[in-house]
C-alpha cells in the first residue's frame, strides 16, 4: 500500500513538472526580447486581464490566463521555476503547494476527471473566475495543456478549519475560541448565500471543514467551488460520507438543499469538536446528525458540547444551544424541511451578534 501511495505520489509531481517544463519552454519562444513579468492587475476586482488572441495550434492553451483580483506579488516567470509538492489530494483532484522566490506560496490544483472539450472548460471556469466574494477563495489563474487542466490560488498559511480542529494539538496551536467559531462559520454562511443568490440551479457541492480555509486572521475561505462543473458528467466522484445528504449520491447530484445540509454538519463539527465520517480518514469519524439525535435522548444538551469550548466560554453556553438547534434543522432527512441559507445566516447574525 504504501508502495503505491508513494508511486502515485511521484506520477503526480512529474506530470506536474513536466507541464512547467512545457509551458517555460512556449513561452520563451512567444515572450523572447519582451519582459515575462506578467502580475496580476492590483486593484481590478471584476476585470480579466487582456490577453493576445490564442492561435490555432495545439499548445496555444499551454499559456495560462490570469484573472485580475488583487496582486499576487509575483511574476510568471517565478512561478514556473519555484519548487513544488504535493500538498494533499481532494474529491476533485491533486494539489501542489508552490513555493515562490522571496517566499510566496500559491497553490496549484490539477483537476482529474476533466473530460470536457477545451472550449467548454474555458468558458466555464471564466465564469468561475468572475465569481468574487471575501469569504470565497479566488481562483488567480487557469491553464490548458492537451487534456491537462490546472487551476491557481493563494495559499493560506493557517491551512484549513480541520486541520485547526482535529490535528495534533501542541501549545503553539491557534486557540479556536467561541466568537473565532461564529465569526468562521458565519463566512462561511456568507459564501454559501451569496452562491445560492446568483441562480436557483447554483450550488456549492462539497463543503467540508477541509475547503474552508483560514487567513492569518483566521477569516473564513471556502475552496472548490464549481469544480464540479469543470469535470465530465460521466466523472462522478463519491462525496465525503459524513457530509453528503441524504439525497446527493454523489458530486453530480448536489443542490442548494444539500448545501444546507453539509453546512449543518459544519457546523455541528464547530460545536462539538467531533470529526464527521470521512473527515480524517475513510474509516474514522461520527455520523453527527445521528449522533447528536442520540445524545438528546440519552444524555443532558450540555454533554454535546467541545469541553474545551464549556471550560473557557461558560457565557456564551445559550448561544451554542440556538447554533446548535439551527445545525439540527440544517440536517433534516427531507430537504425540503431545511431552512433556506438566508435564514441561516439570519439565525447566525443574531445568535452570535455579529455585524452585518
Amino acid at each position: 500500500m504504501l508502495f503505491a501511495y508513494l508511486s502515485h505520489y511521484f506520477l503526480d509531481l512529474i506530470a506536474f513538472c513536466v507541464f512547467v517544463s512545457i509551458l517555460l519552454s512556449l513561452i520563451k519562444g512567444r515572450y523572447n526580447g519582451h519582459s515575462d513579468s506578467l502580475k496580476f492587475e492590483r486593484g481590478a476586482e471584476n476585470k480579466i486581464l487582456q490577453q493576445p488572441a490564442m492561435s490555432s495550434t495545439s499548445t496555444a492553451g499551454t499559456r495560462p490566463i490570469f484573472f485580475g483580483n488583487g496582486d499576487g506579488g509575483f511574476s510568471l516567470k517565478e512561478l514556473l521555476h519555484s519548487t513544488s509538492k504535493v500538498s494533499w489530494k481532494g474529491t476533485f483532484g491533486t494539489s501542489f503547494k508552490t513555493e515562490l522566490k522571496g517566499g510566496n506560496v500559491v497553490l496549484v490544483r490539477r483537476l482529474k476527471g476533466s473530460g470536457l472539450s477545451e472550449i467548454e472548460f474555458r468558458e466555464r471556469v471564466q465564469e468561475i473566475g468572475t465569481r468574487l466574494h471575501e469569504n470565497l477563495l479566488p481562483l488567480r489563474a487557469y491553464c490548458c495543456h492537451q487534456n491537462e487542466r490546472y487551476l491557481l490560488y493563494d495559499y493560506m498559511q493557517m491551512g484549513s478549519l480541520a486541520k485547526l480542529l482535529h490535528g495534533h494539538k501542541t501549545a503553539d496551536n491557534t486557540p479556536l475560541t467561541w466568537e473565532v467559531r461564529c465569526r468562521i462559520v458565519y463566512g462561511v454562511a456568507r459564501a454559501i448565500l451569496y452562491l445560492h443568490t446568483i441562480g436557483s440551479n447554483i450550488c456549492h457541492g462539497n463543503i467540508k471543514s477541509s475547503n474552508v480555509l483560514l487567513t492569518d486572521s483566521l477569516d473564513a475561505h471556502l475552496s472548490e467551488f464549481g469544480l464540479a462543473r469543470l469535470v465530465s458528467p460521466d466523472y462522478k466522484p463519491n462525496l465525503v460520507g459524513g457530509y453528503r445528504a441524504p439525497e446527493a449520491r454523489n458530486a453530480q447530484e448536489v443542490s442548494q438543499a444539500s448545501d444546507v445540509y453539509s453546512f449543518g454538519v459544519l457546523l455541528l463539527e464547530l460545536l462539538t469538536g467531533n470529526a464527521p465520517i470521512g473527515a480524517i480518514t475513510t474509516t474514522t469519524g461520527v455520523d453527527l446528525p445521528k449522533w447528536v439525535r442520540k445524545m438528546f435522548r440519552e444524555k443532558p444538551i450540555i454533554d454535546v458540547f467541545d469541553k474545551e469550548l464549556l471550560l473557557r466560554h461558560q457565557d456564551h453556553r445559550e448561544q451554542m444551544v440556538q447554533l446548535l438547534e439551527l445545525a439540527v434543522c440544517c440536517t433534516f432527512q427531507h430537504p425540503n424541511r431545511r431552512p433556506l441559507m438566508a435564514a441561516v445566516l439570519n439565525r447566525i447574525r443574531d445568535t452570535c451578534r455579529l455585524e452585518s
